[in-house]
């Protein structure tokens, strides 16, 4: 029974109050350590350029992730219900499982001299891959309120309400200031 604008707001406010749980919360200086938007950015313009990069990254991925949902409503439930799916999943986890006991060798760090200047300060293109891979590491603890904000928007455009389709983009907004 909410206009628009108040409806926007009280979705920034979620994605806010999301920065607070305990698994987003203590990962918020270890990624802006890694980007190097913290002293090592240069200068402050610099620094927020790194972060803002980064911040905008959750919103894109937050958003195309709650678009795929909203625009494909019963479809997604069963891609995920299918054992195809599930399977490659299944096959993911063993293979991460796999280097976690030393069985498998993953080394992703030859990837990283490429991403790094010749100044070893954060590249842009480091603060945008932290900052899509951040929503997918604290799905579990924002997953209630995202998965709330998605039938939300789902109903809305249901109902013919087009604005339904920017809150994902909103709540990742929120999380990402």
């Amino acid at each position: 029974g909410r206009g628009p604008i108040a409806i926007l707001l009280l979705i920034l406010i979620g994605g806010l109050a999301l920065n607070l749980t305990p698994c987003v919360l203590p990962m918020i200086p270890i990624n802006l350590a890694i980007i190097g938007a913290g002293a090592q950015a240069g200068s402050r313009r610099r620094g927020f350029l790194l972060g803002s990069t980064y911040g905008a990254a959750m919103a894109v991925v937050y958003g195309i992730l709650g678009l795929v949902v909203i625009l494909t409503a019963g479809t997604f439930g069963t891609i995920n219900a299918s054992p195809w799916f599930n399977a490659g999943i299944a096959a993911l986890f063993v293979v991460l499982g796999l280097a976690m006991f030393d069985v498998v060798n993953i080394d992703l760090s030859r990837f990283s001299s490429g991403m790094r200047g010749p100044s070893q300060r954060g590249t842009f293109a480091v603060a945008f891959t932290m900052g899509a891979v951040a929503p997918l590491l604290a799905g579990a603890c924002v997953a209630p309120v995202v998965i709330q904000v998605v039938l939300f928007s789902t109903s809305l455009y249901a109902g013919g309400t087009s604005l339904a389709l920017a809150l994902p983009f909103v709540l990742g907004l929120g999380m990402a200031i």
